[in-house]
């Protein structure tokens, strides 16, 4: 209702200038635009045809400084993005930020009583656009209480919410489901908290809508993100990475420089009530990525191997202090690494000296010197089983803590 009512306007005042006028919500995602004047520009057509910007056409619009606008202002043109000069009126009501109207001025033509009315516009689709918020709000508020309820930790609250999901008609089965964790990595340095947020709740609900109806669900809050995927097939690996790597894209196209986005994706469960240990498993896969970024920046939790367990550990207990003594001593008498990253090949190639050297490219005798040289600095025997484990389990461990590049500050 609200986006017919703004499209009216927005129809109304093209007409009126005789302009292509489009409005975008606060992260530049286009609400509604009207028919074309000949006056469309590259970047106009792009979000018009599929439905989002070049990442850096966002950039260019947003170090412009629109969100700070106070009245309608002016992004310049940027032929290498495609970008025509533009006026951006800010859509506020209450004081709240609900989006930005736009007009190509190219020519620089657009007379004060055009944007006076352009502003008059502005105020009449930010008062739809508030509106509409709020609505959105008391959804956005009941779809994360039921999400955050369907992997709760107490049976009697998930099978509740499971009911309510079915009765509500946003799952229409809970025979098979399975979480994804999404979660950034890094600290935020030119996106705050509210925009990471809101690229993160796009993406996760535009990764919702390509799926059939009533067959997920998402909420989005602060840096993490729950999906859950339900229905009456089980999701292939294949479904469920494609659906992972559409969720990357799109928040690699909205990205804040120094974040990097993860994706932990837990095993399919066959009961709803088994959704706990599935979220579970998703929170500790993004978890390893975010850790272990050699893993990649999809994980699933059958693919951690030993990292499932120590992940499991109190985060108290992750740190570099927590690894085996004789691990410590051989990290600090080898602050090359050659020495770890033997024992670690060596371990990971379950005693086999051959398989090891061709890993490393050494030659075997440069293999056996290196164990040798590992033996006397941790006092082990590699020929012994329970050394072995405890050494190998300690490797896994000093990549969760980044052992190897904090050496031993943390002892």
């Amino acid at each position: 209702m609200h986006t017919d009512e703004i499209q009216q306007i927005v129809d109304g005042l093209a007409e009126r200038l005789g302009r292509s006028v489009a409005v975008d919500d606060p992260t530049l995602r286009l609400i509604v635009a009207s028919r074309h004047f000949g006056d469309e520009d590259a970047s106009r057509v792009q979000v018009v045809m599929l439905r989002q910007l070049d990442r850096r056409i966002t950039e260019w619009v947003l170090d412009h400084g629109i969100a700070d606008f106070k009245g309608p202002g002016y992004v310049p043109g940027n032929p290498e993005v495609g970008s025509s000069r533009r006026l951006c009126v800010p859509l506020r009501c209450h004081g709240l930020l609900v989006g930005y109207l736009w007009l190509i001025d190219d020519d620089e033509t657009l007379s004060k009583e055009e944007i006076d009315d352009a502003e008059s516009a502005a105020e009449a689709v930010a008062t739809a656009l508030y509106r509409r918020e709020l609505l959105n709000q008391r959804e956005r508020s009941r779809r994360q209480e039921l999400v955050w309820a369907l992997v709760s930790t107490d049976p009697a609250v998930r099978a509740r919410a499971w009911q309510e999901a079915v009765d509500e008609q946003r799952l229409c089965s809970t025979e098979y489901m399975v979480a994804a964790v999404i979660e950034a990595a890094g600290p935020p340095r030119e996106a705050g908290p509210h925009d990471m947020e809101a690229a993160l709740e796009v993406a996760v609900e535009n990764a919702v809508r390509t799926q059939p109806a009533a067959s997920a669900l998402s909420t989005a809050q602060g840096r993490r993100a729950l999906l859950i995927l339900a229905g009456v097939r089980r999701p292939s690996p294949e479904a469920r990475a494609a659906l992972a790597a559409r969720v990357l894209r799109e928040l690699d196209a909205r990205k804040a420089p120094g974040i990097r986005w993860t994706i932990g994706l837990g095993t399919v469960v066959s009961r709803a009530d088994d959704a706990a240990q599935s979220y579970e498993q998703a929170r500790l896969a993004a978890k390893a990525a975010v850790l272990l970024p050699e893993l990649g920046d999809i994980v699933h939790w059958g693919a951690l191997g030993p990292y499932s367990m120590l992940l499991k550990l109190p985060p108290g207990e992750l740190k570099p202090s927590s690894c085996p003594v004789p691990l410590l001593r051989l990290v600090e008498q080898d602050p090359g690494g050659a020495l770890f990253s033997t024992l670690e090949s060596y371990l990971d190639c379950a005693g086999d000296a051959a398989r090891t050297a061709e890993t490393l490219h050494v030659h075997r005798s440069t293999l056996y010197y290196r164990l040798s040289r590992i033996e006397a600095i941790c006092g082990v025997d590699l020929r012994d089983g329970t050394a072995r484990l405890t050494l190998h389990m300690g490797t896994k461990l000093a990549r969760l803590t980044s052992l190897r590049s904090q050496g031993m500050s943390e002892q």
